[in-house]
């Protein structure tokens, strides 16, 4: 028996990492978890818009054991209360990332998290080493009409608040998770279902307008990540996003749609820290 709690002694700092803690940050509850060796490589994990910070949890084990991360929700996401007052969300992700003692990491943003770590760039240029970028959604990019005719469609089923309806249609989408993964998909019920919230609306964000204008000025070494049965729209811009960066390659992940750190973590544990390290 004593062998055996030695044992888990010897593995608690490469496995083991702090709940979920809150702070307040810039006038705002914000809840974050911080792992990995306080000497390691600083990582920041930013969600994308459908829910909350959970949704790396099948990556967020593998990548502690190599940095010193960090993952947090946004304002109105998980654990954090919705804004209640215009804010800039790259103050909050300074904030966090001073709170866990990091002047400058890698950054891995999901979507409208990918945005964000945009947005972050021209805000603290020298608080980032390498982007990576999952379907980025970067403001500056026109939605096309079958996406936004897609979109629409599944809000007509979110505003009606019936949950039942609304994890059908979003597991169910092919562009969110690839046909065949049944694993990822109730995964993503789960969270979805635990954190009803995060499908509100999100306002009183202060952000920039059009950086895909001002992607030219970056040059961050950038991986660019995209499953190549995700929206079309979002195949588009990625493609688009890489070209006009000065340090930027691409990989388009085949049997994976928009959510590849749910749907393959393994894999996209691999292509990450082959990138950043």
């Amino acid at each position: 028996m004593r062998f055996f709690f030695l044992l888990i002694a010897a593995l608690l700092p490469s496995l083991a990492h702090a709940a979920a803690q809150t702070a307040t940050l810039n006038g705002a509850e914000i809840s974050y978890e911080v792992c990995g060796d306080e000497k390691a490589q600083g990582l920041v994990l930013l969600h994308d818009g459908l829910a909350n910070a959970a949704l790396w949890d099948g990556v967020w084990p593998a990548l502690c054991k190599q940095y010193r991360a960090v993952r947090y929700d946004r304002r109105g996401y998980g654990k954090s209360p919705p804004a209640k007052d215009m804010h800039a969300p790259t103050g909050d992700l300074y904030a966090v990332m001073k709170l866990a003692g990091l002047d400058h990491a890698h950054i891995i943003g999901a979507s409208a998290g990918a945005g964000l770590a945009v947005d972050f760039v021209f805000d603290q240029p020298e608080a980032i080493d390498k982007l990576v970028l999952v379907s980025p959604s970067i403001s500056g990019y026109q939605p096309t009409p079958a996406l936004v005719a897609r979109l629409r469609r599944i809000e007509d089923v979110v505003v009606k608040g019936d949950m039942d309806s609304i994890v059908d249609v979003l597991t169910t989408d092919p562009y969110f998770i690839w046909p065949g993964n049944g694993g990822a998909r109730k995964k993503l019920e789960a969270i979805l279902r635990a954190n009803p919230a995060d499908l509100g609306a999100h306002p009183r964000q202060r952000r920039p307008f059009n950086m895909a204008l001002r992607l030219p000025e970056i040059y961050a070494p950038t991986l660019v990540l995209v499953g190549a049965g995700d929206d079309p729209y979002n195949l588009a811009v990625a493609a688009s996003v890489q070209q006009r960066m000065r340090n930027a390659k691409i990989q388009v992940l085949s049997g994976q749609a928009y959510l590849p750190y749910l749907e393959d973590p393994d894999g996209f544990v691999k292509i990450v820290t082959a990138f950043l390290n």
